[in-house]
């Protein structure tokens, strides 16, 4: 996605993605999250188990056909909660025009890793600075596939300067809004996570606040698609996924919900199914076709 302004590198390439053990919770980051906003010790127990977990190597190291988003939480107001950032996609976009999703794109020959790809995307979508200072990494998840054969890779940051003021791309994002992250693991519209009103459709009975439909993928298997009911626009499919996933890692359990189909396939044997697919192949093939002409057009 291309942007009208650089993004401001406040940090040096080299640092991203390059962590060592317990930096992420050194005593650096104890005085910042003591310094903003009191955070509960739910929330900061959230942050501690995201920050200590440890993804896999990742086993997709082709650039093709890769994209990142950056899951960005902040504290609530009280504290007692993680806020994740979400934006509606602007109207005017080719796919998935109105729809909730967490900032982010396909990954460019310039980033140097998915981290950078979400960090940049970030920035040419919502503003977010490009800062591992203020807006400090806790983990990436594995990646999942998306219906189009990407392979998305989550991203998850937490913002440690709440003077940070978004600025939205109108051509890619119309609306920006914040969703408790723990309310993904509920389908309990009462549930005390939440501290803003419901959609009237689900406040007065006629929507339920979690609901999943089950749809065919490979060979038959179904795979569930979760929906959460929200302002300005329910969070659907693969965002929905992901965040669920996040919530289950920072808050160390299961939804209360059931999160998988009968007989659905795991993200990791998702993805190496798809991999004998020729659509899969083909879908990179015309990625890498696409690369010059895009590039000569300036929109890499």
């Amino acid at each position: 996605m291309s942007s009208p302004r650089p993004a401001p590198m406040t940090t040096s390439t080299d640092e991203l993605g390059a962590y060592s053990e317990g930096e992420l919770l050194d005593d650096a980051m104890s005085e910042s999250l003591s310094a903003i906003e009191p955070l509960s010790p739910k929330s900061l127990k959230a942050i501690s188990n995201l920050a200590r977990y440890k993804p896999p190597p990742d086993p997709y190291p082709f650039p093709e056909g890769r994209s990142a988003v950056l899951v960005c939480l902040f504290g609530s107001r009280s504290g007692d909660n993680l806020n994740v950032l979400l934006s509606t996609r602007s109207q005017t976009l080719r796919t998935y025009p109105g729809q909730v999703a967490l900032p982010g794109g396909k990954m460019d020959d310039t980033d140097i890793n998915l981290e950078a790809t979400a960090r940049r995307e970030a920035f040419e979508e919502v503003g977010l600075p490009i800062d591992t200072t203020r807006i400090r990494y806790l983990t990436s998840l594995r990646p999942f596939l998306a219906r189009s054969m990407m392979l998305v890779t989550p991203v998850v940051c937490f913002v440690l300067d709440y003077s940070l003021k978004p600025e939205l791309n109108p051509s890619e994002v119309s609306d920006l809004f914040s969703f408790p992250l723990e309310a993904f693991l509920t389908a309990n519209p009462s549930h005390r996570v939440f501290h803003h009103p419901h959609p009237d459709s689900v406040l007065e009975g006629k929507t339920p606040y979690h609901t999943v439909e089950d749809y065919p993928w490979f060979d038959g298997r179904k795979h569930r698609f979760h929906a959460f009911e929200a302002h300005p626009q329910p969070i659907v499919g693969l965002t929905a996924e992901i965040l669920i996933h996040v919530a289950m890692l920072a808050y160390n359990r299961s939804p209360d919900f059931l999160l998988r189909a009968p007989d659905e396939m795991s993200q990791r044997d998702l993805i190496r199914r798809a991999m004998k697919e020729p659509k899969f192949h083909e879908f990179r093939r015309k990625w890498r076709e696409k690369r010059p002409v895009m590039e000569r057009e300036g929109k890499l």
